[in-house]
């Protein structure tokens, strides 16, 4: 019974993150901003990120973007908010998840999908909040990595703290069962531990995401999170893909942890 009230917990949690709206970014960021020890930069466009320092010697840096394909900022072309409580006033579209055979879908408006790129990668850091890694929100991530790109440029402080973890794991990749370092050069040490821990394949070098801006000394690595369908109407989230991962990260993060540096 207690197992099965951990499951239920669990997926109401991420449930919660993909009933935030997918036209703002703000919310997701300020629940993440109330957390103790929380940097919160929001400039009113989309150089916006939240930095939650994590206590354990051996950290890892957790990261997610709050932003998602169909913001507001990207469709309308809205001018830079000045406060947050503007972002909220912005008219509404339906919005409306539902969960049916094992899958989370947008039940409202048909012009947009779920969310879970990367509302579903964001529960996870939610869940891992106490686990005494750091976590890392982004916003931009759609738009050729604005947050990430912002912090490694105007933020060294915290670019020099990110990249002093042992390693960076991001939690926004498609599908199930694989990850990607990108153009990285992460270690052959690094691949090997990623797939020991996760049985995951190596997905290949094309595209880029956060970690691409973010890792400039430490290794870092993208987890596939199971959503599906990204970027279209037909977006979905497979519960049991996501559940799967967020225990191998989950259960990886529980003990030491060694720092991978980057080849040069």
């Amino acid at each position: 019974m207690e197992a099965l009230s951990q499951n239920q917990d669990i997926r109401e949690e991420l449930a919660r993150f993909l009933d935030f709206r997918p036209e703002i970014s703000v919310p997701v960021l300020s629940l993440f901003a109330e957390l103790d020890g929380a940097v919160f930069v929001f400039d009113g466009g989309k150089h916006n990120f939240v930095y939650v320092p994590g206590t354990r010697q051996d950290r890892v840096a957790l990261v997610a973007h709050a932003d998602t394909v169909w913001d507001s900022f990207y469709l309308r072309e809205l001018p830079p908010y000045t406060d947050p409580a503007m972002a909220e006033a912005l008219p509404r579209m339906e919005h409306r998840p539902v969960f049916t055979d094992g899958r989370f879908r947008q039940g409202g408006w048909t012009g947009w999908g779920l969310g879970a790129d990367d509302r579903a990668g964001c529960a996870m850091l939610w869940l891992l909040r106490n686990s005494g890694h750091s976590l890392l929100v982004t916003d931009g991530e759609e738009h050729g990595q604005i947050g990430s790109h912002y912090l490694t440029d105007y933020y060294p402080e915290i670019s020099e703290e990110l990249n002093g973890h042992c390693y960076i794991l991001q939690l926004d990749r498609k599908g199930r069962g694989d990850y990607k370092t990108y153009s990285l050069p992460v270690s052959p040490a690094f691949r090997r531990f990623i797939h020991e821990r996760t049985g995951y394949s190596d997905a290949g070098k094309l595209a880029r995401t956060d970690i691409v801006a973010l890792c400039t000394e430490v290794c870092g690595v993208n987890l596939s999170i199971g959503y599906h369908m990204e970027h279209s109407p037909d977006e979905y989230l497979d519960l049991g893909e996501w559940t799967h991962t967020y225990e191998l990260v989950r259960r990886m993060l529980e003990g030491p942890q060694t720092r991978f540096p980057l080849m040069k």
